[in-house]
């Protein structure tokens, strides 16, 4: 195991420590007025990490874009970039002291069904759920891979995480593919792993998963179901959690407990103090912090769940429900009957507009294992035993891995 003092680790070989970082080695408030507004283009990282530790309460507003975003940085904008290595050159020994902006974090929705959206968040709400060192020896005890890009909500997560939990963070945005990815988190001793359900599903295709030692393996961006939690348990056995958190509702807990959902307790007395509403079917989150609330704090998650004895469900998104022959369909939930198929390893379900039905289903499906020329024929039949008639997919066709947008997530669009 290599030493555990590094935030973030790049190629080639690249260490920064934390206190690095924390001391604001790159000099970015030298080049960043006082309450002046940052834009991150970049596709690693370490110019996440160091704005985080160097510019909250400092700038007024950062922007977290990504590369594809740098068009619509303001012109009063300082942009920041993969290559900070110009800004270390005016370090100073102490880092000047906080200003007093109350610093809006604004990160943009994936838009995997349609166009991103924009939300600005407080430090606070984007840090809830990051679990802090609780004494000596505790820190460094995760040393995380990053699948996901780190101007995201999902890879904020991990980047905070190293950052305020005294963990470490492995980058890999020099590489293309995920096999190479996690090659690379193995050298590097990894041990814990964050990435949607999408993902997890294409790491145990491979067998370069046999080569993390995981003590963490983290869920998030799209429902986990029962199947790929017990399929991770068996094969890693670690701890499994499933995190949600949305650009539009910031964070708002973790479950570790082993079960798809999450407890129906939570709506009475959610985890560190959040507040959770059902509201016309429509989880809602308690987030003040997020541009996006209503005047009573509550913002729309815009997933539909349902409760089942004590378990809250979750069953797919608002603006992906469909009609269907004038019957309500979602199509996460004809996924999950395709998924229950024992020859079936991930399926997509997209809808396609149609003149006589109003819409059809569109469906992908990995199988798993070689195809002998029935399995569509029969999860036409299984989807119309558990679901009715109007949530049969049209066409069935067999695909070796689903297509996925830059934040891990299937495309459905």
């Amino acid at each position: 195991m290599r030493e555990e003092r590094a935030a973030v680790i790049c190629a080639p070989d690249q260490v920064i420590d934390r206190s690095f970082l924390e001391r604001d080695g790159f000099g970015l408030r030298q080049i960043v007025p006082p309450g002046g507004t940052v834009v991150v283009a970049s596709r690693g990282a370490l110019p996440v990490a160091a704005v985080f530790a160097a510019l909250d309460g400092w700038a007024a507003r950062v922007d977290l874009v990504g590369p594809e975003g740098l068009g619509s940085a303001p012109d009063s904008a300082v942009v920041l970039v993969d290559d900070l290595g110009a800004h270390a050159a005016v370090m100073s020994g102490t880092a000047p002291p906080p200003g007093e902006a109350a610093t809006r974090w604004r990160l943009r929705s994936s838009g995997t069904t349609g166009a991103g959206k924009t939300t600005d968040h407080s430090i606070s709400a984007l840090a809830r759920t990051v679990r802090r060192p609780d004494g000596p020896g505790s820190a460094g005890a995760y040393r995380w891979g990053l699948l996901y890009p780190p101007t995201r909500m999902a890879g904020v997560q991990v980047v905070l995480q190293a950052l305020f939990g005294g963990e470490s963070v492995v980058d890999a945005a020099h590489l293309a593919g995920l096999e190479q990815r996690l090659e690379w988190f193995a050298a590097w001793d990894v041990n814990a792993l964050s990435a949607t359900p999408t993902l997890w599903r294409q790491i145990l295709q491979l067998g370069h998963a046999s080569g993390l030692r995981l003590k963490q393996a983290t869920l998030g961006g799209e429902i986990a179901d029962q199947r790929l939690l017990d399929a991770m348990g068996d094969r890693f056995g670690c701890r499994v959690s499933h995190v949600f958190a949305s650009t539009e509702a910031g964070v708002a807990f973790s479950v570790s407990d082993g079960r798809a959902g999450f407890p129906r307790a939570f709506l009475h007395r959610g985890p560190r103090g959040i507040r959770l509403e059902i509201r016309d079917g429509v989880l809602h989150v308690h987030n003040p912090g997020s541009s996006r609330a209503e005047p009573d704090g509550f913002v729309s998650t815009g997933d539909r769940v349902t409760v089942v004895d004590d378990r809250v469900h979750f069953e797919g998104r608002v603006d992906g429900v469909v009609n269907v022959g004038g019957e309500t369909v979602v199509p996460e939930r004809v996924e999950e009957a395709l998924r229950r198929h024992p020859r079936v390893h991930d399926a997509l379900v997209v809808p396609r507009r149609n003149a006589f039905s109003g819409w059809i289903l569109h469906a992908e499906v990995v199988p798993d294992g070689a195809e002998d020329g029935q399995l569509a024929g029969e999860l036409r039949r299984q989807v119309r035993e558990e679901l009715g008639p109007a949530h049969v997919p049209a066409r069935v066709v067999l695909v070796s891995q689903l297509r996925s947008s830059t934040t891990g997530k299937a495309l459905r669009q």
